[in-house]
C-alpha cells in the first residue's frame, strides 16, 4: 500500500511539474525576443578584440582598431544586442574605450618586462598615462623587486660593504633565480 502511494504521489508532482513546463511553452510565442546571451561589455572585453585593439594600438595602426570594432558591431549585431548597445559599438566612445584599456594591458606588459630586465618604470608610465591608477603597484613591484635584489647583494658581500661589482652579481643571481618564471613575452622586449 505504501508503495501504491509513493507511485500515485510521485506521478502527481510529476504531472504537476509537466504541466506548469508546458503552459510555459505554450505561451511563449516564436517571435517573443529574447534578451541577448552576451552583452556590451562582453564583446568589449573579449580575448581577440582585446587582443587585436592592444596589437594594433602598439603599432598605432588606426585602420586595425577599427576593423576590430567593426567586428565587434558584427558581433552585437548577431547577438541582437539592443539598438543602444550596436549604437554605442559604433561611437567614439566605445574606441576611446578600448583604446584606453589596451594601453593600460601595454602598460602592465611593459612593466612585465622592466621588472625581468631590471629596468626603471619612469619612462614606461611616461609612455602610458592611462595607467595612472596602476603607477603605485607597478612601483611597489619594482621596489618588491630592488630590495630582493640588495638582500642578495648583502648574503654575497657576507659582511662587507656592498660596491657595484657585487651589486651586478646580485642581479645576476635573482635573474637567474627568476629566470624559469619568466613568461615567454617577458623576454622579447
Amino acid at each position: 500500500m505504501k508503495i501504491l502511494l509513493a507511485v500515485l504521489i510521485i506521478a502527481v508532482v510529476g504531472g504537476f511539474f509537466w504541466s506548469i513546463n508546458r503552459s510555459d511553452e505554450l505561451t511563449e510565442s516564436p517571435d517573443q525576443h529574447q534578451l541577448p546571451v552576451i552583452s556590451r561589455y562582453d564583446i568589449l572585453h573579449a580575448t581577440d578584440l582585446v587582443g587585436g585593439v592592444k596589437l594594433a594600438v602598439a603599432q598605432n595602426d588606426a585602420d586595425a582598431i577599427d576593423d576590430w570594432l567593426d567586428k565587434a558591431i558584427d558581433l552585437g549585431e548577431a547577438a541582437n544586442l539592443s539598438k543602444e548597445d550596436i549604437d554605442y559599438l559604433q561611437s567614439p566612445q566605445a574606441k576611446k574605450y578600448v583604446i584606453f584599456h589596451a594601453k593600460r594591458q601595454l602598460f602592465s606588459d611593459a612593466v612585465e618586462q622592466a621588472y625581468y630586465a631590471l629596468l626603471d618604470i619612469d619612462s614606461i608610465k611616461a609612455q602610458y598615462p592611462e595607467a595612472l591608477s596602476l603607477f603605485a603597484d607597478a612601483d611597489k613591484l619594482i621596489s618588491d623587486r630592488n630590495k630582493l635584489i640588495q638582500q642578495i647583494a648583502t648574503e654575497l658581500a657576507n659582511g662587507e660593504q656592498v660596491n657595484d661589482k657585487i651589486l651586478f652579481e646580485a642581479q645576476q643571481h635573482w635573474q637567474q633565480r627568476f629566470a624559469a618564471n619568466t613568461p615567454p613575452n617577458a623576454s622579447s622586449g
